[in-house]
């Protein structure tokens, strides 16, 4: 049975680690999932434990099998809690097999949407014997879908009281609940106005002008004209162009792809904005400082412009056919760099978008 759970955790491993499953998909903060966990538990060579009255030791390399629950909350978009409970099945050096659990709480920082580090209080029992230890965690999440996530991490504790030096290996699957609806809110288009039609000619007096436009009855093609709208000789709206320009600028912080909190408006006024005129689609440009070398400053540009692109479609419910991003590195700062000011300038994505409306000229 040891071996078969070793088998299984290895496949589980490599399937989830398959690049069918890889999806880009940002946690925001409040988002609360639950999941699964299958591991191996790699005893201490002093850890014992006690079986039938008798003391034995725990057999040490990733021998004992862990599988159990966990719950995690992300208080942040980059901090999160996290519980959890593993049931522990280890072999004893000439005792055959016995029985434990493992429990314990972690908080977790996300260095970015994947990679995260972590610090927790474990307790460890493994044949009536006892163990609180302090748990070092690193870890890889990626997710399937909008709601499901995978998750492969591993790490080492270090006992209190018996002065245990042990190490983990665990994946897990996570259900996400809240925060993860992407689909598009309904939205009422304004219904166009109605361009005046030529009124029927009455017999009216060639001095008489009854709409106070300018132009006297017997010419007048358009009978009610509004006061304030400019006219052609025959008493009908003169129209011009008037173009609409929505401009979009997102700065990030040094070497992220992290939406930063107070920038997410921005966001949401280009998305009201393309679904007023649906016509419209868009190209998310985005730029590095100079910091760093220019192979990875192009990779960080791209990756900030498919982030903002991602929220716009997901969080906003834009089609994703009219949405593009592309990266330029550090190739087109906006300013030149003379201090950290300038270089937070150009740490950034930029878009723009123009309509243009055909609408009454007024007087």
């Amino acid at each position: 049975m040891k071996t078969l759970n070793l088998v299984t955790l290895s496949l589980l491993t490599a399937g989830l680690t398959a690049p069918a499953f890889a999806q880009q998909t940002e946690v925001e903060q409040n988002d609360f999932y639950l999941g699964a966990r299958l591991g191996a538990f790699a005893a201490d060579d002093d850890r014992v434990a006690v079986k039938n009255g008798q003391v034995f030791s725990v057999e040490d390399g990733l021998e004992t099998i862990t599988s159990g629950i966990e719950a995690g909350m992300m208080f942040t978009e980059a901090w999160e809690a996290r519980i959890y409970y593993d049931y522990m099945d280890a072999d004893l050096v000439g005792g055959g097999g016995s029985y434990g659990d493992s429990y314990g709480v972690d908080a977790l920082y996300h260095f970015n949407n994947n990679f995260y580090a972590g610090l927790g209080v474990n307790n460890t029992e493994i044949g009536d014997v006892t163990d609180v230890a302090a748990r070092l965690t690193l870890g890889h999440r990626s997710f399937i879908n909008d709601n499901l996530a995978w998750r492969i991490e591993g790490g080492a504790q270090r006992g209190w009281e018996e002065d245990y030096t042990e190490m983990f290996a665990n994946v897990g699957l996570q259900w996400f609940f809240g925060g993860r609806d992407t689909s598009p809110e309904p939205r009422t288009r304004p219904e166009p106005r109605p361009e005046p039609q030529p009124a029927a000619p009455q017999p009216e007096p060639k001095s008489v002008d009854s709409d106070g436009d300018g132009v006297v009855d017997s010419k007048d093609k358009c009978a009610n004209t509004p006061k304030n709208y400019s006219v052609d000789e025959t008493g009908c709206i003169l129209y011009e162009n008037e173009t609409i320009t929505e401009e979009l600028l997102v700065e990030f912080d040094l070497n992220s792809s992290n939406i930063r909190g107070g920038e997410r408006s921005h966001i949401t006024e280009m998305a009201e904005f393309m679904k007023e005129h649906p016509q419209l689609t868009i190209t998310i440009h985005g730029h590095t400082d100079s910091t760093g070398e220019a192979k990875y400053n192009q990779w960080l540009s791209e990756r900030r412009a498919e982030v903002v692109a991602n929220a716009l479609v997901k969080q906003h419910g834009i089609e994703k056919s009219r949405v593009d991003f592309k990266g330029h590195g550090e190739s087109q700062p906006k300013v030149r760099e003379n201090n950290a000011a300038d270089r937070q300038t150009n740490r950034r994505i930029e878009a723009t978008l123009k309509v243009v409306n055909r609408v009454p000229k007024t007087r």
